[in-house]
């Protein structure tokens, strides 16, 4: 399988050198990095990058690059010249929905805009080096059993699966990139020694949630390209498992890329089939289901909210209200959901911010309370979300305390996660002179 790489070009030298470039090619210089799955899994030079660069700069350098002036550019992304000018200048967070909005007007991908991957932070945290090994593991799928791997019991292996899950959830990031590619190395020799039945099929299903971490490893960390080529394999896994659900969790994070893109057309059609899918379920009524259906619904929410289609997003969130009810708490591990009525509440924040209605999000924020044992990657993506809210009321204060929280909480989540980033950004470049603990929390992102 093939993915083709779009090259880019050149970007604003900055004072402290010649940034670096991401694509195959750029400038006509011999890139750096290593091709694995027909995709060049990283491309850089030798000069780091300037401190003073950030989204809005590289909307700004690519502008330029297509001779296009701001009133042009905001007119094609059907945004204000206004919001444009104040996010080039960094003086205004790069919300998801506007960076999205700019890449498809300007035809670059979304992580180029945000500069990821964060190659600088990841190899301080010895993580650059866990990419490859990923990348070759998810390229063993059609080579049949691997002489040198005898697999374990199948129970062993499925435990080590759902420890895997749950640390994604965790955003242990560092300890499931070392454990799984040796992991779907295995599974994938035991499927291919398996003989067809019910054993092969439980195995399919453990290589499946297997292909979801590595999903959510390279999604997470910046790796656009590696997360879709984990997506199409979880995707076959789950057909060869034969389990709706799992097709119907794999659409939700179709969904999800697509809606960073800035498709939520594309994003709302791929919820409807996944929600075909879990009629397709042996008892539709079950935890498991009811959690991928409300799940589902939650996903909607957030591409109507993008599509500023309030009546849509309050007709999800009822919907997805209903489920929660029904199923009476919460199951963060049915499918890996973290559905509940927690959940719920959390993106009833999180669409009405989208929207732009932010003192009602503040208004629903006071009612939301995390359990013990809440995943960290929904509390986390949480207190982000509460930050740039904070930052986009001006609220400086607020807005560092949240950024704060969502570091102690999930720091190797916020630590990769542009919003994280961008806030920070903002909060800084607003000010004459920032404070010890936001300077110090701007270079930990890498600012």
């Amino acid at each position: 399988m093939t993915i083709a790489v779009a090259a880019v070009g050149p970007v604003r030298a900055r004072a402290r050198g010649t940034p670096r470039l991401h694509g195959v090619e750029a400038c006509g210089r011999e890139p750096t990095g290593r091709t694995v799955l027909g995709v060049q899994v990283r491309t850089e030079f030798s000069m780091p990058q300037g401190n003073e660069e950030h989204t809005g700069t590289r909307i700004a350098d690519y502008r330029k690059l297509r001779q296009m002036t701001q009133t042009a550019l905001a007119q094609r992304a059907f945004l204000s010249r206004g919001t444009l000018a104040k996010v080039e200048a960094g003086l205004s967070p790069a919300t998801p929905t506007v960076v999205a909005a700019f890449a498809r007007a300007l035809h670059v991908e979304v992580a180029v805009l945000y500069g990821q991957p964060y190659i600088s932070e990841m190899r301080q945290d010895h993580l650059d080096q866990l990419i490859s090994p990923l990348s070759e593991a998810l390229d063993l799928y059609d080579l049949g059993p691997d002489p040198a791997i005898t697999p374990r019991p199948m129970a062993r292996i499925k435990a080590d699966v759902d420890a895997l899950c749950a640390g994604a959830c965790a955003t242990e990031y560092k300890d499931v990139g070392t454990k799984l590619p040796g992991l779907v190395g295995e599974l994938t020799t035991a499927i291919a020694l398996l003989p067809t039945g019910e054993e092969r099929r439980r195995a399919s299903e453990s290589l499946a949630w297997a292909y979801w971490v590595s999903y959510e490893f390279a999604y997470r960390l910046g790796y656009q390209h590696l997360a879709s080529i984990a997506l199409e394999r979880m995707g076959w896994m789950a057909e060869q498992a034969q389990d709706p659900l799992l097709l119907a969790v794999r659409l939700a994070k179709r969904s999800s890329m697509l809606l960073r893109r800035g498709d939520n057309r594309m994003s709302l059609r791929i919820i409807e089939r996944g929600h075909g899918l879990v009629e397709q379920a042996d008892d539709r009524r079950s935890a498991n289901a009811l959690a991928v259906s409300g799940s589902l619904h939650l996903a909607a929410a957030i591409a109507a909210s993008q599509a500023k289609n309030e009546d849509s997003v309050m007709g999800h969130l009822e919907l997805a209200n209903r489920v929660a009810d029904e199923i009476g708490h919460d199951v963060p591990k049915a499918y890996w959901t973290s559905f509940g009525k927690t959940n719920v509440k959390h993106y009833e924040v999180a669409s009405r911010v989208e929207l732009g209605k932010l003192g009602d999000a503040m208004k629903e924020a006071k009612t939301l309370h995390f359990p013990a044992g809440h995943p960290k990657m929904r509390m986390g993506r949480y207190y982000m979300e509460m930050g740039r809210a904070y930052a986009q009321m001006g609220r400086t204060d607020a807005a560092h305390q949240a950024l704060r929280t969502a570091r102690k909480v999930a720091p190797q989540q916020a630590r990769y996660h542009p919003l994280m980033r961008e806030t920070i950004g903002t909060l800084v470049r607003r000010q004459r002179r920032a404070s010890d603990s936001l300077s110090s929390m701007a270079a930990w992102v890498g600012i």
